[in-house]
């Protein structure tokens, strides 16, 4: 499967809430997620599948109705990014993904996400 072709199986099962999926066959067991920042929650350098997933379960309690689809997606060898519409409960918004595929999965992760709409839209 080609990179561009993995990153959009990838959004397509978590749009399905496909979460076991998603990780078994779409994110390396040594995946580096990076959020920038330091006052999201989500924020930081997560590094191994386990941490992934546990800052991806996080969304839930933070946002009703979240979602994130690609618009479009460019790719470059192994190399990925994704331009997204990011929406929840008072959120319209627009997210940049990059991702780097290794051995067939996302090895790298790294969110240039909207983080004021984001913040402004969780649960209080």
């Amino acid at each position: 499967m080609e990179p561009k072709e993995l990153v959009k199986k990838g959004y397509d099962l978590f749009a399905k809430g496909d979460m076991q999926t998603f990780f078994n066959e779409v994110v390396h067991d040594d995946i580096t997620w990076i959020f920038p920042g330091d006052k999201h929650p989500m924020s930081g350098t997560h590094k191994g599948k386990e941490a992934m997933m546990k800052t991806m379960s996080l969304i839930p309690q933070l946002w009703n109705n979240f979602s994130v689809s690609p618009e479009f997606m460019i790719a470059e060898g192994n190399k990925v990014f994704a331009k997204c519409k990011a929406t929840a409960d008072g959120m319209d918004t627009i997210f940049g993904h990059y991702f780097e595929v290794t051995d067939g999965k996302m090895s790298m992760f790294m969110a240039f996400d909207d983080t004021l709409s984001s913040a402004n839209a969780m649960k209080k």
